[in-house]
């Protein structure tokens, strides 16, 4: 069973090459191709936008583009026409004035700015406070309004659209409220304006007054409650023998002082005892830790002492010299050890001696000295029974004054009381008057808040500004939606011009082809009838000649034509060359090797069989796959059906049998292969031709994908000769065609070899 089944689809490979083909300047056509630009051999790499390429991947999604934009603009503008339908603004404006204005000729400016701002923003919350605007929905009607009525929370929606603004920092409150009906949106403002000045204002007004008579039938009060104190206490001063009492407060304050005075030394006493309590315990707690030198300490203080070193030193002396007998080998002599002895025990006997005195010498200069530690603590008993009894007689005596002290006032006591309520109650009448006197002309003066203008709803809503918002947004949206799409095809670096194959590719262009069936663009003519086929001949022969030329030294006899992926036009390149080499008079034989969708006897309208597959596998001779075509000197190889073993023949020597037959016998080989990065196909076959030819197709072939092929190709060993780009505007003598170049498509004719 064949993998390939020719015959169950229709051509849509690489073949079909539809593009526009570019008129020459001034509309006159010129029969040489478009020469290619030199090669650099390298790929630049692109670090900004670039715009031609851009406007290139425009070109070729304009219609996508352009539609999706349009509907994505259409689409936004309605959203936002019935978003933000046609409305109107009802506007009422309420005074708020800086200063009170008073009955006397000079002003109250007792109100700071600050004051005065943190005034108007609480008058703008409370416009908006939710028991305004529950007042206002109160009245008769409104809360039917339709524009209300369709809210959940009606109080809420009224908060939250209504706006209170302070224009340019004036006195003047805006009270403003959006919406599509103008007589509602009139109504809701009067409505919620008429609330505050009732509910806020009024009743600040309101309180006022019932404040004033707070006032007033306070100040009554007061004035018979004085009256009644000054009788009890002419009364009381009887009593005490001294109506004025002034010798008796005299007096009191005088042994009030001494008795403070007592206050303060007891107090300074008791804080001394405290101390020096404190000072005793410390003391007691430091001499039950005795401390100790340690035997470093008291080392260093031995090696002060002369007698305590010479005897250390002859010690040292003879330890020496029995260590140097002892690693000799020898025992150390009678006499040696009488001296070691002799100085051990003398350096034993002064430190004996010494000791005592050290350890009491460092501990003095550590401040451990016991003897003075005793003497201070004895002094500070003696001070805290000293300071004890002192404390004693003190606090006694502050007893006995505080006795006397309480016996003395206890009879004019309660005059004083009564005497200081008096003047209290004097003091609270005094502010009460003069506040009921600030508050009446307060009442008598104009209110600090008035309203100066009722709602207004001007004739003119905001279809001009929402329109132009429109407009921009539809060009915004159109423009970017365009722009987004053309990203997105300029991502993909497909080729749009020769120059793109030599500056960014490892190969460089050794012929173009014009665009076959190409529609009619504006404002270009595409070409049709003879003119297409002229065009195509001489495009082509430039790439035969290109080919012939190459390199006498090593002539090329098998050429390969490939294509990095499907649809770039290498079946009508291969074909095409194929045809030109025939023209030449050289024995010319085409080979169709894409094993997996075989095209080339689609062109020349022959039917499928035996091939290039059934030479692999050994299953028929060159006799029998060869086919003629109607072009002299050329011959034709179908693919054949292909199957494993053909697809393991190719990877073996029976390639290079084949192809070594079929060079005795042509003297061109051209083979269609299939493309690089689908299969191995394209790698195999290369590797036994003489050199290879990539096929590019303007618009649909991509950069990246190129260079992926071509660096494919050289990783086996494949010569790539250059690249044949079709579907690029190419340029005619007007002496070889005439200036008429716009030919109907109905002159071709149907068994035309042009038509893919």
């Amino acid at each position: 069973m064949s993998v390939n089944d020719p015959h169950s689809n229709n051509i849509s490979d690489g073949s079909s090459v539809n593009l526009p083909a570019v008129s020459g300047t001034g509309g006159h056509l010129t029969a040489m191709p478009t020469n290619a630009i030199g090669w650099n051999g390298s790929t630049a790499g692109e670090e900004e936008l670039n715009l031609k390429r851009l406007f290139h991947a425009l070109r070729r999604r304009w219609l996508i583009a352009s539609l999706t934009g349009m509907i994505a603009a259409i689409s936004l503008v309605g959203v936002l026409y019935f978003a933000f339908p046609v409305s109107f603004e009802a506007e009422s404006l309420v005074r708020v004035r800086r200063d009170k204005q008073t009955v006397l000729s000079k002003r109250d400016f007792g109100n700071n700015m600050h004051d005065y701002e943190t005034f108007k923003k609480t008058q703008a919350a409370l416009m908006k406070s939710t028991f305004v605007i529950n007042a206002a929905l109160r009245k008769p009607g409104l809360a039917q309004l339709p524009m209300i009525k369709r809210e959940e929370d009606q109080a809420v929606w009224l908060a939250e659209n209504m706006r209170v603004a302070n224009p340019q920092n004036s006195e003047i409150l805006s009270i403003t409220l959006k919406g599509e009906d103008r007589e509602d949106i009139k109504k809701l403002v009067d409505a919620v304006v008429d609330s505050y000045l009732q509910e806020i204002v009024q009743s600040e007004r309101e309180a006022d007054l019932e404040r004033l008579d707070i006032l007033k039938r306070t100040s009554r009060k007061h004035m018979q409650d004085i009256k009644e104190k000054q009788e009890l206490i002419a009364k009381l001063a009887q009593e005490v023998g001294s109506p004025d009492s002034d010798e008796a407060e005299l007096k009191h304050r005088l042994e009030f002082d001494a008795l403070m005075r007592m206050k303060s030394r007891r107090d300074e006493l008791e804080e001394t005892v405290q101390q020096v309590q404190a000072d005793l315990i410390v003391l007691g707690r430091r001499a039950e830790v005795a401390y100790t030198p340690t035997e470093y300490e008291i080392e260093d203080y031995l090696d002060t002492d002369p007698w305590y070193a010479d005897a250390k030193v002859r010690l040292v002396l003879a330890q020496n010299e029995q260590r140097t007998m002892a690693a000799r080998g020898g025992a150390p002599s009678p006499r040696l050890q009488l001296e070691l002895q002799a100085a051990y025990a003398e350096v034993q006997r002064i430190k004996t001696q010494l000791r005592p005195r050290i350890v009491d010498r460092i501990r003095r200069l550590a401040g451990h000295d016991e003897s003075k530690t005793t003497d201070l603590m004895s002094m500070l008993q003696t001070q805290n029974s000293i300071y004890g009894e002192q404390l004693k007689r003190v606090h006694e005596n502050y007893l006995k004054q505080s006795e006397t002290l309480e016996e003395s006032i206890g009879s004019s006591a309660e005059l004083e009381l009564r005497k200081t309520e008096l003047d209290n109650m004097s003091r609270m009448m005094e502010t009460v008057s003069t506040e009921m006197e600030t508050v009446d002309l307060n009442l008598k003066t104009k209110p600090r808040i008035s309203k100066i203008q009722p709602a207004i709803v001007p004739e003119i809503s905001d279809w001009i500004l929402r329109f132009t918002l429109f407009g921009i947004a539809f060009a915004v949206t159109l423009g970017g939606t365009a722009f987004g799409v053309a990203m997105l095809e300029y991502q993909a670096r497909r080729v749009n011009v020769t120059d793109d194959i030599n500056m960014e590719t490892s190969i460089h262009v050794v012929g173009s082809l014009p665009a076959l069936h190409s529609p009619r663009v504006w404002p270009f003519g595409g070409l049709r009838g003879s003119t297409l086929e002229s065009a195509l001949t001489e495009c082509i022969d430039s790439v035969r000649t290109a080919l012939l030329c190459r390199d006498t030294n090593n002539p090329v006899d098998v050429v390969m034509v490939t294509s990095a992926t499907a649809q770039e036009g290498k079946t009508t390149v291969a074909n095409q060359l194929a045809i030109s080499l025939a023209r030449t008079g050289r024995r010319t034989l085409l080979v169709d090797g894409d094993l997996h969708n075989p095209q080339q006897h689609y062109l020349f309208r022959l039917p499928f069989g035996p091939g290039f597959c059934e030479l692999l596998r050994k299953e028929a001779t060159l006799d029998e796959v060869v086919q003629h075509v109607s072009v002299e000197g050329l011959s034709f190889i179908n693919t054949g059906y292909n199957d494993p073993a053909s697809l393991q023949a190719l990877a073996s020597d029976q390639v290079q049998k084949v192809l070594g037959q079929l060079r005795s016998e042509f003297d061109f080989i051209v083979i269609d292969t299939g493309p690089v990065l689908v299969g191995a196909d394209s790698l195999l076959l290369g590797q036994h031709a003489d050199t290879s030819l990539v096929s590019v197709r303007r618009d649909v072939s991509r950069i990246p994908k190129i260079n992926e092929a071509c660096d494919r190709l050289r990783a086996v060993g494949v010569d790539v000769m250059g690249a044949v780009i079709s579907g690029v505007g190419v340029e005619f003598r007007p002496a070889q065609f005439g200036a008429n170049v716009d030919i109907d498509d109905q002159e071709q004719s149907e068994g035309d070899i042009f038509e893919v």
